[in-house]
């Protein structure tokens, strides 16, 4: 007698998610540092040091080492992907990185504390478009 098993599909919004690994509930998890000068500055100083190199110093997606083809979707100052990408989207595209293209997941030597700044100064680069 055969036995049936049941297999889960998660269907993620968009193929951009689907590259990406966001725990069930991560998408709605709020920035737990307060927004403030000292936290921006903090993850300043972070941004320069490890993300820098790729998505170059304004966030464009234009640092030395960026793969160009990507240019776009390394653009962190792009305004219309901000509703694809919450803080918690982007502290867990920034813990758990990717290979393809290539983003190194920082759990490995950042702090939650770390990547939680890192987020709130690639969000202030979003600047709404002049009116």
């Amino acid at each position: 007698m055969a036995t049936a098993v049941s297999v889960k599909t998660v269907v993620t919004p968009s193929a951009q998610a689907a590259r990406w690994t966001i725990p069930t509930g991560g998408a709605a998890e709020a920035n737990p540092l307060p927004i403030n000068a000292a936290t921006l500055a903090g993850g300043k100083k972070l941004f320069a040091a490890k993300c820098q190199r790729c998505h170059g110093p304004a966030g464009k997606g234009d640092g030395p080492d960026a793969d160009a083809k990507y240019a776009a979707e390394m653009d962190l100052t792009n305004v219309a992907r901000a509703s694809r990408n919450s803080d918690g989207t982007v502290f867990y595209k920034i813990w758990n990185g990717r290979s393809n293209p290539k983003m190194p997941a920082f759990s490995e030597d950042t702090s939650k504390e770390q990547v939680w700044a890192i987020v709130a100064y690639a969000q202030s680069l979003r600047k709404p478009p002049s009116s």
